[in-house]
């Protein structure tokens, strides 16, 4: 054990240890590293070694006296790993985990290793393994996982997905034993799924404490994907840095060769595994499980077999996870389906905080349950298995602490309200729904009691002792099967159950707000009232069946079928409807021009609309100016859309109005780009309503003119139909996008030459962020190609691509004046040829800011930076 460790555990020891300060351990800084590889910690600033594992001098096959620290990586490691293993990084910050280099030489003429590289603050931590000497063979991964993953596809449940899962992870590895370990709400997990050599003890079914797993440690599953332990029984390798630096211990979080804690080797041990592997299972951004393998002798897979199994383990996670999802979904779809009928034939006049009997059915269809109660007004109604009533102020007083928002849910009362436990046969489970009615009142379901034998790996009691001396902590021993019977616990309620509570919540909500407001209206105002409304009601009716009269009689005389007639009928009454809408959500004293033209261009234009500019200041209109600019606007949009620019790709409309000095509105309609327009031969119903209802109903003006290039109409308002508007804010305005010229960077085109699809691709998004457009070429003859056929206003080169390097792009980009930056994986040890000695060099990993910087640099230096 390191002495970091062994300070921390021996805190622990003196103070009385408890499992509290197992799940303290930081396992993270470790500050050693398991003997089969070495690590090397490089700042990235220069790329210096400032730390390194003990034995990094072995394992790169160094002189032992070798000097390591404080050297340059490039005088430790050939220069095109060094070159391959700064590329590596960049995907590495992209993707937030290690990523691994293959079969590469690590010192020029020596050996073949395998390299894992990530970052930590500042600092680059690369690992290096013995490419040879694996126990597996270096299959593709890609063919391995598709051969994987084919298979689990297949299997039509969960349970086989699982057992398919398993056997496939030890057949591609080679461990005796692969269990598939599922973590619980509790944190505790169970062994679901196992595949094993025959001899071995099976463990499907067993049930681990969460101690077993501590918090840090699956905070570090939830990070690093796959963890392998070689031998169990190794001797840790401590890192060592630069003389007379004190720094503090790196994060060791995503090392592979992280030396494990002293613990739960013990553990392992105990279990008789000398080696092991563990896969990560997620779901979201959850732990959902591990892939546990254990082996009774010491064992290293390939790092190519590791790559396969980390990707099988990403790519099985989606499978359950979309699994789940499908399942919740469909749980979520049936009771939506039931929710929707509980208040479709819930009456405001009596919910079922009023007579809960009724809807028994209804809400056990809704959430599964085997009772339900309603605390309202002070009283208790109940149905089903529910709490007696001497136990129900308690439980309401424990409901009063809770939030006033979010169900409470338990899947043991017991827990939560010592009375509970009296009455756990009957009740055990409860989701508790709050509503304020004046005071807090409660819609509950309750669940009874589910008697659980669970058959725990160990005694869940024990799992540390202190040993016989008292000097340190010592994991079980014993991992023989013991039961225990579970009492208090009801089913647990599922994500799908909660969320609907919660929808059920905002529905209730909105019936007794409803039901509220029937009570709380005056019946004294109603009296005094009712004649007016009767008059006011007999009026309009009146009016508008009138109205429709006209329409049907002036409809069917234009139409030649009865499909024309009823079409017309159909959309001149919507026109009609929505203006009558609007104006009754403001109580008839009316409403914004801007809205009817919105509703006119969504009904009618559909994509067309992105043509369609409408400009002018705030205009509130009366209601009868209202309905009669509803029924022409529609007639105009109609025929816009059938007929005019808005029936072609390629035409627009232009609506614009403003305010005339004596307070007069002022609309003008302009179409252009659709077919040539003629002056119609005859004068159908619509062009009387354009043409006549504003000069008879307001007193106002219209004209059209049907000018080859579009329809042209103005028309005028008077002032006395307009209502006055507070706002002085302009409207929002759909506007027909124009050019924009910039200064700056925004809107150039650049050309990015990389031979890396991670790096380019990760290039790309920062520059396309910044307002570039970036066209990606992945070496030179792509690159001069792309030249010939576009022009840009920018490039970045990588200055190596695969054995070649970017320099006649650079020549070319030079001849015709265009800027450009270099970058490269080489550091400053780049040799740059004499004529670029003007050109910035740009190393990676690189960022957006970085490039940005060098980007701007060479705008400004040929004066691009003014350029349209």
């Amino acid at each position: 054990m390191d002495r970091y460790l062994s300070a921390q555990l021996d805190d622990a020891l003196s103070h009385g240890l408890n499992l509290d300060d197992c799940a303290r351990e930081p396992i993270h800084l470790s500050g050693a590293v398991q003997p089969h590889g070495c690590l090397l910690v490089c700042r990235m600033s220069d790329w210096t070694v400032v730390q390194a594992s003990l034995n990094a001098a072995t394992v790169l096959d160094l002189a032992p006296d070798a000097t390591i620290l404080g050297q340059d990586l490039d005088k430790i490691l050939d220069g095109t790993t060094v070159h391959d293993l700064r590329n590596t990084l960049q995907g590495s910050m992209v993707s937030g985990t290690a990523e691994r280099l293959t079969d590469v030489i690590a010192v020029t003429g020596g050996k073949r290793v395998d390299l894992t590289v990530h970052s930590t603050g500042d600092v680059a931590i690369i690992e290096v393994t013995d490419h040879a000497g694996a126990d597996t063979s270096t299959t593709d991964p890609i063919v391995l996982v598709k051969s994987m993953v084919g298979r689990i596809k297949r299997a039509p449940t969960l349970a086989r997905i699982l057992q398919t899962a398993a056997g496939q992870l030890r057949a591609v590895t080679g461990y005796d034993h692969v269990m598939i370990y599922r973590f619980l709400p509790d944190d505790s997990g169970e062994v679901v799924a196992e595949a094993l050599r025959p001899g071995i003890r099976p463990l499907v079914g067993l049930r681990y404490p969460a101690s077993d797993i501590p918090a840090q440690a699956r905070a570090l599953y939830k990070r690093q994907w796959l963890r392998m332990i070689v031998d169990v029984g190794y001797t840790p390798v401590p890192l060592i840095g630069l003389p007379g630096s004190d720094a503090a211990p790196i994060d060791l979080s995503l090392a592979s060769l992280r030396s494990v804690s002293p613990i739960h080797l013990e553990y392992l041990r105990n279990m008789g595994s000398a080696a092991t592997l563990t896969v990560s299972i997620m779901a979201g951004d959850k732990l959902w499980g591990l892939i546990a393998c254990h082996h009774e002798a010491p064992r290293r897979l390939a790092a190519t077999t590791c790559a396969a199994c980390e990707l099988f383990g990403q790519i099985f996670s989606l499978q359950i996870e979309a699994k789940q999802r499908d399942e919740e979904l469909a749980n979520a779809a049936k009771a939506r389906d039931a929710l929707d009928r509980l208040i479709a034939t819930m009456p405001v006049e009596e919910t079922l905080f009023d007579n809960l009997p009724s809807f028994e059915s209804t809400l056990q269809a809704l959430i599964e349950c085997d009772g339900v109660g309603v605390w309202s007004e002070g009283r208790f109604t109940g149905v089903g298995h529910v709490p007696p009533m001497s136990g129900m102020p308690a439980l309401i007083a424990l409901l009063d602490q809770q939030g006033p928002h979010e169900p409470t849910v338990t899947c043991s009362l017991g827990l939560l309200m010592p009375l509970a436990q009296s009455f756990t046969d009957r009740v055990s489970g409860m989701m508790a729904v709050p509503f304020w009615r004046g005071t807090r009142d409660y819609l509950m379901f309750f669940r009874r009691e589910l008697i659980q034998t669970v058959t725990w790996g160990g005694n869940p009691n024990k799992p540390v002792t202190i040993t016989t001396d008292g000097t340190r902590i010592s994991p079980r021993k014993s991992f023989e099967a013991w039961r225990e019977t579970v009492r208090g616990e009801a089913l647990p309620w599922r994500p799908s159950e909660i969320q609907i509570a919660r929808s059920l919540r905002v529905s209730l909500l909105d019936v007794i707000l409803r039901r509220a407001d029937l009570l709380n209206t005056e019946r004294k105002a109603a009296q005094e009232s009712q004649s007016l409304l009767i008059a006011e009601l007999n009026h309009r009716v009146k009016n508008v069946l009138a109205l429709v009269r006209s329409l049907v009689r002036q409809s069917r005389q234009e139409s030649g079928s009865v499909e024309d007639f009823t079409e017309n009928l159909e959309q001149r009454i919507r026109a009609l409807a929505f203006a009558h809408d609007q104006l009754t959500q403001v109580g008839w004293r009316g409403a914004p021009l801007l809205r009817l033209l919105q509703a006119e261009v969504q009904a009618w234009a559909g994509e067309a609309g992105e043509r369609v500019q409408m400009r002018g200041p705030v205009v509130t209109l009366g209601s009868r100016a209202y309905q009669t600019l509803a029924l022409v606007l529609h007639e105009m949009m109609t025929n816009a859309a059938k007929y005019g620019a808005l029936s072609t790709p390629t035409g627009k409309l232009v609506v614009t109005w403003s305010l005339l000095p004596e307070g007069d509105l002022m609309l003008e309609w302009a179409e252009a780009g659709g077919p040539i327009v003629t002056t119609p031969k005859r004068r159908g119903f619509g062009t009387i309503i354009v043409e006549q209802t504003i000069p008879f109903e307001l007193q106002g003006d219209s004209s059209v003119e049907y000018r080859p290039e579009g329809v042209v109409g103005r028309f005028r308002v008077p002032a006395s139909q307009l209502v006055p508007c507070d706002l002085e804010a302009e409207p929002e305005r759909r506007e027909i996008a124009t050019p924009l010229t910039q200064t700056d960077l925004m809107g150039k085109r650049l050309m990015l030459v990389e031979d890396s699809m991670m790096i380019a691709l990760d290039a790309q998004g920062m520059m396309s962020d910044a307002g570039l457009g970036v066209e990606i070429a992945g070496n030179v003859a792509d690159a001069l190609r792309t030249l010939k056929v576009g022009a840009f206003d920018a490039a970045v080169l990588d200055v190596n691509l695969s054995g070649e390097t970017s320099f006649p792009v650079a020549d070319a980009l030079l001849a015709g004046g265009v800027p450009f930056v270099f970058a490269t994986g080489y550091g400053e040890s780049t040799m740059i040829p004499a004529r670029f000695r003007n050109v910035t060099v740009v190393a990676k990993p690189y960022d957006a800011k970085t490039l940005l910087h060098a980007l701007g640099s060479a705008f400004t230096t040929l004066d691009l930076a003014a350029s349209p």
